[in-house]
């Protein structure tokens, strides 16, 4: 067997949430405010945009419960702030010579919340509850190359696999992928997960509270007692609790941070984004199902005026996979329909029958200046074209329904790459992919895919991946906008707040507040 092991080291109804009894977070009356730097303890205040939406991790999508989860939950390996794949819960982990099987070795002595002991039984518990459609889970196309799993002893799991499967270690870092424990009968109502803080309390549009797991396996982890998410939905209102001290971190975007540069109590730090902004086409819906409309809807984009003008040139181009991704990533420039040409969308639009344009609509989340901004430009660029689109500002709870429904008609929205291109297009765009959610299918893309999961060899699967990429693009379910840049605002109280690819939670357990 080939061997490769690491030393361990450490990116969607509102509900009332209080403490329960064995440290998990369950249903009940949320009570103002903590009481940790009254007793003495450290508290980190984040200004949160949105409210959770739930917070079964294996189910939920939504940014707003991902930030929470993420910080409950454990997975078998994680990704640190270079991309790369180091452990979580595994301490270490062999694929055999045929790739068919993967053995993980699990960390030994880890709690779950409520006390009890995790075991390979709630690795394999877990995975095969994200594989059983009846669960509906986010996750279950990251995971369709397991055939079985197996437990030989409490701290060993064996993958076996139908095929060998390029992408699952890094599909493991997914926070959809958190081991949870088997008698939780319902995980939206209850948290009880084996990571660094415990749900202490929850109010819907006031806060989330997290205190410190005082039995976490990670040594050192996490460097303060509390975390309360102060749900701030208006960046005027974090802009203002960031400069006057009430708040520690704050996400912002890039016109504010140039404001809050000048503020002498305020750190900036960014970093290039995994995330691309993208205009989601209902492929089901005339006339989207004729490929030459979204074709014409895509050389109508000026995607380089959605850079300036929504992201204030602090994003760049992106195709399916992100630039961040390196490694796999196209240059967009080389996609045809990436550069504005409105006679080619007018000859499109005619030759599919709509000579004159046609009305539609847009929808979008009410609550991201950025997504009703991307809409907007949108929508007086599709003008050019004939087309009227009616934009439709949809409540954060809505508006993931509507994502989930498969019966929209166009959406602006923003996805995550990952750290693999099996996230970026198998995931998003395969006829059985999780987050498929456009009705698109292409044989082909599917076997490009399918096939690039099974290529071992970098190269070859570099080819098969820059393929997809191209016939997404030319197809066009998605039209692909920027990647931008993302913005924390950081108080001068915090230390070792470092925002990456890594994702919030990862910089959070690692943030420790001056004495």
């Amino acid at each position: 067997m080939k061997k490769m092991t690491f030393s361990a080291l450490f990116l969607s109804m509102s509900l009332m949430l209080t403490a329960c009894s064995g440290g998990g977070g369950k249903a009940g009356e949320a009570n103002q405010g903590s009481q940790a730097e009254a007793n003495g303890g450290t508290e980190l205040i984040v200004a949160a945009d949105q409210d959770p939406v739930g917070l079964d991790p294996q189910k939920v999508p939504a940014a707003s419960s991902a930030r929470i989860y993420g910080l409950v939950y454990d997975t078998l390996t994680k990704m640190d702030e270079n991309m790369k794949i180091i452990p979580d819960l595994a301490d270490s982990w062999q694929v055999a010579e045929d790739g068919k099987s993967i053995t993980f070795k699990l960390h030994q002595g880890v709690k779950f919340h409520n006390g009890r002991e995790m075991t390979a039984e709630d690795v394999k518990y877990s995975f095969e509850r994200i594989l059983n459609p009846d669960t509906g889970s986010v996750a279950k196309s990251y995971f369709t190359s397991i055939d079985s799993i197996e437990t030989p002893d409490p701290s060993t799991v064996v993958f076996k696999l139908k095929y060998p499967d390029a992408s699952i270690l890094a599909n493991t870092t997914s926070s959809f992928a958190a081991i949870v424990p088997k008698e939780v009968a319902d995980l939206n109502t209850e948290a009880v997960g084996t990571g660094p803080y415990k749900l202490d309390k929850m109010e819907s549009g006031q806060y989330v509270i997290l205190k410190k797991n005082p039995d976490y396996f990670q040594k050192d982890l996490p460097k303060v007692d509390t975390i309360k998410f102060q749900i701030m939905k208006d960046e005027a209102e974090r802009m203002a609790a960031i400069r006057a001290g009430k708040v520690d971190v704050a996400q912002v975007s890039a016109d504010t941070a140039k404001i809050l540069e000048k503020s002498k109590n305020v750190t900036i730090k960014s970093y290039q984004s995994s995330e691309y902004s993208y205009l989601g086409i209902n492929v089901a819906k005339k006339p989207f199902d004729d490929v030459r409309v979204r074709q014409a809807i895509s050389y109508a984009v000026d995607r380089n005026q959605i850079v300036q003008t929504v992201w204030k040139g602090e994003a760049v181009m992106s195709g399916p996979v992100s630039p961040a991704q390196t490694a796999w990533a196209v240059d967009p420039a080389t996609f045809p329909s990436h550069k504005l040409d409105v006679a080619k969308a007018k000859q499109l639009l005619a030759e599919a029958g709509y000579p004159n344009g046609f009305d539609t609509v847009i929808e979008t989340a009410s609550t991201y200046p950025d997504m009703i901004e991307s809409a907007q430009v949108l929508q007086q660029q599709l003008k050019a074209i004939g087309i009227n689109a009616e934009i439709k500002q949809l409540e954060w709870a809505n508006y993931i329904e509507t994502w989930k429904s498969k019966d929209m008609t166009m959406l602006v929205g923003r996805n995550t790459s990952g750290i693999d291109p099996d996230r970026s297009l198998r995931y998003f765009f395969a006829t059985d992919g999780t987050a498929n959610v456009w009705n698109y299918s292409s044989k082909q893309l599917d076997d490009l895919v399918q096939k690039a999961l099974q290529t071992t060899d970098e190269a070859a699967r570099k080819q098969l991946y820059e393929q997809a990429q191209q016939l997404v693009v030319d197809e066009a379910p998605n039209l692909f906008l920027a990647s931008p840049k993302n913005f924390y605002a950081v108080s001068e109280r915090v230390e070792g707040f470092t925002p990456s690819i890594a994702g919030e939670p990862y910089a959070l357990v690692n943030t420790s507040l001056k004495k």
